[in-house]
This record gives structure tokens, sequence and C-alpha cells, in this order.
């Protein structure tokens, strides 16, 4: 077995909110007061991303790949569009953006598909060098999949002509980034993707993005890249995460709301994810804060 390349026995989906609250709170208040700017904003947000590594580390999460770099789907789907080359903006103010709920990066509306600009991988590799090298932490770059992409920025999106426009920039710039995140090391990149509802008819999302994954595979047969951690999350259920291997597996979990109900119970839910087909050695599903208290359960004991 290459260990190098296997993922960590216990994981948890993103950086539990609870370790960054206090932080935030406090300087989003002195922000909207004129009291920081956005550069301290950002400067205080750093600090207290690395502080909840050092903790989740302490915490029994400790092998490589075990904490992802980012924090919550808002700030990740912001991220995600400007790492694509999809929107033109600062990466370094990602996380203000996201965290003050702004509205969509422009251009990103409608059914038209964006015109893709070069893909800017930098901030991945910047938290990834950021947790090592202060730290000594090997995160896992995290992304949000071409279905979240999708949904929130060209809602009610048809399988149609525009909608294979977005097929064939998404999986060009999908592609390109995995590539340079293989030629800079990485090993593990999350997905974090939301789908639509079980069962929702009518809705293309599914099946655009299913093609966006079909385009990268037969892109990258003979080619090095990062293997994928996808976490799929039905859209609009009270389920924060399903944890399985692969993109395509994650379209297959039709029974999360069971799954999320064992959320109390780790080695319940990790055998409920084991038979919908989650291939790890421990999973958890639930939110984020439950998924961080289960996975300490079983790392702790």
């Amino acid at each position: 077995m290459d260990f190098a390349r296997a993922f960590p026995a216990a994981t948890t989906l993103s950086v539990p909110r609870e370790l960054l609250a206090d932080i935030r709170d406090a300087r989003v208040a002195k922000l909207l007061a004129g009291d920081i700017d956005e550069a301290e904003y950002e400067s205080d947000m750093r600090a207290a991303r690395l502080s909840a590594y050092r903790q989740l580390a302490d915490d029994g999460l400790y092998e490589p790949h075990a904490i992802p770099a980012d924090f919550a789907h808002g700030s990740v789907l912001v991220s995600t569009a400007i790492v694509l080359g999809l929107v033109g903006g600062s990466s370094s103010h990602v996380s203000l953006r996201a965290e003050l709920d702004l509205e969509a990066p422009a251009g990103l509306a409608g059914s038209a598909a964006p015109a893709a600009g070069p893909v800017r991988p930098g901030r991945l590799f910047d938290l990834r060098a950021e947790a090592h090298d202060e730290e000594g932490i090997d995160v896992r770059p995290v992304l949000a999949g071409p279905a979240s992409v999708i949904r929130a920025f060209a809602p009610g999106i048809a399988d149609d002509a525009a909608g294979q426009e977005w097929v064939d920039v998404l999986a060009s710039a999908y592609s390109e980034v995995l590539r340079l995140l293989a030629a800079d090391g990485t090993v593990w990149v999350q997905i974090d993707e939301r789908f639509g509802e079980p069962g929702e008819p009518g809705d293309a999302v599914g099946q655009l993005a299913g093609r966006v994954w079909e385009i990268i595979a037969n892109l990258e047969v003979d080619a090095a890249r990062p293997r994928i951690f996808a976490v799929g999350t039905p859209q609009g259920t009270a389920v924060e995460a399903v944890l399985v291997e692969t993109a395509e597996a994650a379209e297959q979990c039709g029974d999360a709301k069971a799954v999320l109900n064992l959320g109390d119970d780790p080695e319940a839910a990790t055998a409920a994810l084991i038979s919908v087909g989650a291939q790890f050695r421990t999973a958890v599903a639930g939110t984020a804060e439950e998924a961080r208290a289960a996975v300490l359960r079983l790392v702790m004991g």
C-alpha cells in the first residue's frame, strides 16, 4: 500500500465554526465599525485558521490530509469560482466576501457560461504551504464541485446547448487545476458538493455535473492527479455531508437523512456509510460540529 496516498483513519468535513466563531464575530464587528480594514481582518482570520488546524491536530486529527483547508461551503464556493478562473477578484478577499454573505461574484449569473480565464490555484497552494510551514500540518485543499457551481450561478439551467457550454468550461478548468495541484505535490483534494433534492424532477444539474467528471476522467486516463475525496450533500435537507470516495458515488447515497439520524452514534454512522459505498476506515455524517465530535470519540476512545 502507498501509505503516502492512504486516506487518514479519521477526518472531519470542514474546520468547525465553533473553533472560529469568537474571533470571526469580534473581527466582523470591528470591520463593520471601521475599526479594522480588510487586510487586518484577513490577517486575524489567518491566525484563527492556523489555530483551528492546531486544535484539530491536537484533538487527534494528526494524520496527513485529515484536516480540510477551508471552512464552510459558502467560502469554498466563492474561492472555487476564482480558482477556476470563472470570475476576477483577489483571492485574499475570498474569506471576507463569503463570511459577510456578500452577493455572488459579478459575471456568474444566468445560464450563459462565463468566458473562463486562466485558472488561479494559488490560494490552494498558499493554504497548504501556510499550514505546513507554520504548523507542520498537511491539509487537503477543498474545491466546490461542478454541481454546486452550476446550481449557485446558473439556477434553473437546462441540459441543452447552454448547459453543455458550462460542462465544457468547468471540465477544462477543473482538469487544469487538478493537474497543477498534482504537480505541486497535492495527494488528496476534497470536493464539497451540493446536489438537488433526491428525486427532484426536471433538475439537470446532476446530469451536467456528471458529464464534467466523465470528461475529466477521459482527459486524465494517463495523467497524474490528486485523489478525489467527495463530500456530497442533498440540497435542501438537514444533512451536512455524507462521505464517499468519488463524486460519482456521492450521487448514489440516497439514504442521507437516515445516515444523519445516526450522527450521535459514530459506529452506526460508519456502518451505514459503508453500506452505501463509503470506502473509509472511519467515516462520519452530520453537521460540522457533530462530525467533529463523532470523529473525536472514534479517535480518542
